[in-house]
């Protein structure tokens, strides 16, 4: 238990682009996951993005908390290679929440986004949050964008998005906040 407890505080004090694989103590507690491919052009290049949840919310196996949640998102083609994990430092109250369809990626002056949205699940309360894993022009970014959800069950972004958002270019950083407008605005949005 005590190299358990040891392990997930580490988490919360790794770093994304830094983090180091998940400890071995911990892989006793991955119980599924769920793996995404798609292939894009950006150009003529052909591109092969892979995205992989350790402990998905799972509502069939009603799983919406656990040990463990790691995300993992990894592009490539024959000249490049890039990924981002995420080890979500809060599984013990809610999993991570990927729905394939709302995976996209569009073109910004001449090159591919990849936008990977995905939520949590577990204890349902008002706030709650999106998160963004985005690979473009060789640079990957990762952000969590706060909401407060009311009891009429309508949503509302609870972040300053000129903050939160400051290090994408510009036109990503239009795209971004107008996914984050228009697929957020009712609970069930998140589930």
């Amino acid at each position: 238990m005590k190299s358990l407890v040891t392990s997930l505080i580490l988490f919360f004090f790794i770093p994304m682009f830094g983090q180091k694989p998940v400890h071995d103590s911990l892989k006793v507690y991955y119980q599924d996951s769920l793996t995404i491919n798609k292939d894009f052009k950006d150009g003529i290049i052909s591109n092969k993005l892979t995205v992989k949840v350790i402990n998905p919310c799972n509502s069939e196996k009603e799983r919406f908390d656990g040990a463990v949640t790691i995300i993992s998102a990894n592009v490539k083609n024959k000249n490049y290679r890039d990924s981002v994990v995420y080890n979500y430092p809060n599984a013990q109250s809610g999993l991570i929440n990927l729905k394939p369809n709302n995976i996209s990626n569009f073109t910004i002056d001449k090159r591919q986004a990849i936008l990977i949205p995905f939520t949590y699940c577990g204890n349902l309360d008002n706030d709650t949050k999106v998160s963004y894993i985005i690979f473009y022009k060789h640079k990957k970014y990762l952000h969590h964008i706060k909401y407060y959800c009311g009891e009429d069950g309508k949503c509302k972004i609870n972040d300053n998005l000129n903050i939160t958002l400051k290090d994408l270019p510009s036109k990503l950083k239009l795209k971004v906040i107008k996914d984050l407008e228009t697929k957020y605005k009712n609970s069930n949005d998140f589930y």
